[in-house]
């Protein structure tokens, strides 16, 4: 500023400047010059001053303080209005179409070099690369290059989670098996194996065949033993997927070899051979299940060393866990089953005509008519077609149990769990629940000894009995069971 005017002038002083202009007509007029040079309105009130000093110019005096730089005042913007406002500002701030495809091109030279690297590290290190494979890169400009594959690894991972989840339902389903699994193993009544004749020899043996004989007792007493009814051996050949039910006719005259329930050998000193005969359903009553399996080892060669053993109540339980079974009776077969279930109401304390049929045909029968119809021989060809009743029963609870929901399995395990008696150990009953599902996909065929021809009627000490000829009825076993 002038030197004339340097503020310790007296207050109300106005001095005068060049040609008589006052200080404030001077200021104004270099404002309007400032205004001309630059094009700046120094009068508008949006404009903020800077005053520094400029260095004086060549031959002339002190200069003035001037305003060299000016500076808008930042415009006030709502906050509602920021995104608007910033909008322009983005798209002038848009480098140009040449820049913008310079700068992908070179981002895409560095994901081919980058994706190279991956590849080359992939066949070194397998599993650390899929590791890198799936985590984002970083470019050399600071930014992060998305990996080409990113929808692949995003679908990766929907699978893998899906995975994840499925096997997690396996494992509780596999728990909650396990756990049921030995609640129903417990309650199977094991026993031990009584005395075996270990000097007889199978003849017919294979490692992927599973013998075991089943055992149905016509007795009402559960401490007596009485004289099979049923005599079943259920073949398993897990080769050939194959399940063979073999009925043995209980009228069968046999040589009886094996050890009496008082542990004395059978011997009969009236025979050359030394050898007791008798009826096959008198082997249990004689010797247990021990003798009955030796003597079936010893007439027919097969290896049997598991029993189960099933009375009344429990196949009548059996089957009323998967609702019966359907089957075709004739009016004769009726009078006949309707026998039987007379008895068995007496003997429960039932009324007497519980569970009666009033005609034949196609008819579901519940538990208690199903033993009645395994049960019945005074009716068609006796015992022959009795045993191929209990065949039939036998296939028909096996093909129910494939139908039936999932909680009927678990029913009809715990049924025939809890209605055993066998010399199985709780091991060996606990892995075959684990096979008993892959067995019901097997496929069932049924066999009888003796089969027509194979046999001749005979009588002995006033019975009549069934003399077979041994060497076609194993033959026929060989066939069915091995071959």
């Amino acid at each position: 500023m002038d030197e004339r005017y340097n503020g310790s002038r007296p207050r109300g002083y106005a001095p005068q400047g060049d040609e008589g202009e006052s200080y404030t007509q001077q200021f104004v007029r270099q404002m309007n010059e400032y205004s001309a040079m630059d094009g700046t309105d120094y009068f508008n009130n949006d404009v903020d001053f800077e005053f520094e000093q400029y260095p004086p110019q060549a031959g002339e005096p002190q200069g003035y303080q001037q305003m060299p730089q000016t500076r808008a005042r930042r415009e006030y913007i709502h906050p509602k209005r920021q995104q608007q406002a910033r909008q322009p500002r983005r798209q002038a701030q848009r480098p140009p179409e040449r820049v913008r495809r310079q700068r992908q091109s070179e981002q895409r030279q560095r994901q081919s070099e980058q994706r190279q690297v991956r590849e080359t590290a992939a066949r070194r290190h397998p599993r650390q690369a899929q590791y890198k494979e799936n985590s984002p890169v970083r470019d050399s400009g600071g930014g992060t290059a998305r990996v080409e594959n990113s929808e692949g690894t995003k679908k990766k991972s929907i699978v893998k989670r899906v995975v994840i989840i499925v096997l997690s339902v396996i494992f509780a389903l596999f728990v909650i098996y396990n756990i049921m699994l030995v609640y129903f193993v417990s309650k199977v009544k094991s026993v031990e194996t009584g005395k075996r004749d270990s000097s007889i020899q199978a003849t017919m043996t294979d490692k992927n065949v599973k013998n075991i004989l089943i055992i149905g007792c016509d007795t009402r007493d559960p401490n007596t033993k009485g004289r099979t009814d049923v005599m079943m051996v259920m073949s398993v050949n897990t080769e050939k997927k194959v399940i063979t039910m073999t009925s043995l006719m209980r009228d069968m005259y046999l040589p009886l070899v094996g050890y009496y329930n008082d542990g004395t050998k059978m011997y009969n000193d009236e025979e050359p051979d030394g050898l007791y005969r008798s009826k096959l359903n008198a082997a249990y009553v004689f010797g247990g299940a021990e003798l009955l399996m030796d003597t079936i080892k010893y007439n027919f060669g097969l290896e049997i060393d598991d029993y189960v053993y099933i009375d009344f109540s429990s196949f009548t339980a059996i089957a009323d866990s998967v609702g019966g079974i359907t089957v075709e009776v004739t009016d004769e077969e009726v009078e006949a089953l309707n026998e039987c279930t007379l008895e068995q109401n007496r003997l429960n304390g039932d009324p007497d005509t519980k569970d009666y049929l009033k005609k034949g045909g196609k008819v579901e029968l519940n538990g208690n008519q199903t033993l009645s119809y395994a049960r019945m021989r005074r009716v068609g060809n006796a015992d022959f077609q009795r045993t191929q009743r209990q065949r039939i029963v036998m296939t028909k609870l096996i093909e129910k149990v494939k139908d039936v929901n999932i909680f009927k399995k678990l029913g009809f395990m715990k049924a025939v769990m809890s209605s055993l008696t066998t010399n199985m150990s709780k091991t060996d009953l606990f892995f075959y629940g684990y096979k008993a599902p892959f067995y019901l996909g097997y496929e069932i065929k049924e066999l009888r000894l003796p089969a027509d021809n194979e046999f001749e009627y005979g009588e002995h000490a006033g019975q009549s009995t069934l003399d077979v000829d041994i060497e076609k009825c194993r033959k026929r076993i060989k066939e069915a069971i091995f071959d």
